[in-house]
C-alpha cells in the first residue's frame, strides 16, 4: 500500500539522518527558536488562543532537519499539542557534487510527520514524501520550496502538499526586522474534503538590536489564515496575533 511505502521511506530518511548525525559526532550548525503569541479569529473551537511554539533547525554532513511542538491553550476544550518533522537529505552532498545553477543553491529528498493529539479519541497524523529545493539568497535569509506526497491517516487517498518557507532580514534606517513564514498548499485528496491555503507570515522587529543583541530577541505580529479549514469548504480562520520571539 502507499501508506506503507511512505512510512517506510520516511523511516529510511529519519534513521539515515539520525545515525550519520551521530557517527558524525558534531552537527554543522543548530538553532532554536521560542515564541509565544496570541490572537483570535479561529474557527471550529474557541476564538481566542494562546500558543507557545518551540522550533529546533540543524544542519549535518548530508541534510538539515526542521522540526517545531506547538502547545495550544483553547478555552473550549484545555490544551493541544501539534507537531511537525522534516528531515532533508541534500543531493549536492550525497552525490559530492556542486548541483547549483540559477537561483537554485541544492536539491533534496524530504520527508515529513505531522501529529496532533486532536481530535480526542482519534489524533490527527500526516505522512510527507517528496522533493524539495533551496533557493539562493543574499545574506542571511533562506527560501526553500518541497513539494510532497502527503498521506492522512484515516483518508483513503494520498494528495500533493506544495510548502514555501521563507526568513529575510532587512533594514529600515538602523532598524533590523524579519519576514518570515511559510504556506501550505494541500489538495483534496491529502484534506479528504475542499483543497485549503494555510499561511502564517511573521512581521518581526529585533528588539535586541536596541541592546547590543541582534538576532536574538523579536516582537511583532503573526497573520494566521487558514483558508477551507481541514479541508470543509467555507470555514476559514483569519487571526491576527502578537508574537514574542526569542532564538539561541
Amino acid at each position: 500500500m502507499i501508506l506503507d511505502k511512505i512510512k517506510h521511506a520516511i523511516f529510511i530518511i529519519l534513521i539515515s539522518a539520525t545515525t550519520s548525525t551521530h557517527a558524525g559526532g558534531m552537527l554543522e550548525w543548530t538553532v532554536n527558536d521560542i515564541q509565544l503569541a496570541h490572537g483570535s479569529g479561529f474557527k471550529l473551537g474557541s476564538n481566542y488562543r494562546s500558543t507557545l511554539r518551540i522550533l529546533h533547525a540543524n544542519g549535518w554532513r548530508y541534510g538539515d532537519n526542521f522540526m517545531f511542538i506547538e502547545f495550544i491553550q483553547r478555552d473550549d476544550i484545555g490544551m493541544e499539542v501539534y507537531g511537525e518533522w522534516y528531515p532533508r537529505l541534500s543531493l549536492g552532498r550525497l552525490s559530492n557534487k556542486d548541483l547549483s545553477f540559477g537561483v537554485f543553491r541544492d536539491f533534496f529528498l524530504v520527508g515529513g510527520i505531522n501529529a496532533s493529539t486532536e481530535p480526542e479519541g482519534d489524533a490527527f497524523k500526516a505522512y510527507l514524501l517528496g522533493m524539495g529545493t533551496a533557493f539562493k539568497l543574499p545574506n542571511s535569509g533562506f527560501l526553500n520550496l518541497n513539494v510532497l506526497a502527503r498521506k492522512q491517516d484515516k483518508i483513503s487517498t494520498t494528495g500533493i502538499q506544495i510548502t514555501p518557507s521563507w526568513s529575510i532580514p532587512f533594514e529600515i534606517g538602523r532598524l533590523k526586522f524579519k519576514f518570515d513564514g511559510f504556506i501550505d498548499l494541500v489538495s483534496a485528496d491529502s484534506s479528504g474534503g475542499k483543497s485549503y491555503i494555510l499561511a502564517q507570515p511573521q512581521l518581526l522587529f529585533d528588539v535586541g538590536h536596541l541592546v547590543g543583541h541582534s538576532g536574538s530577541v523579536y516582537m511583532g505580529i503573526e497573520y494566521h489564515y487558514w483558508r477551507n479549514k481541514f479541508g470543509i469548504d467555507g470555514v476559514h480562520d483569519k487571526a491576527l496575533q502578537g508574537m514574542l520571539k526569542v532564538i539561541f
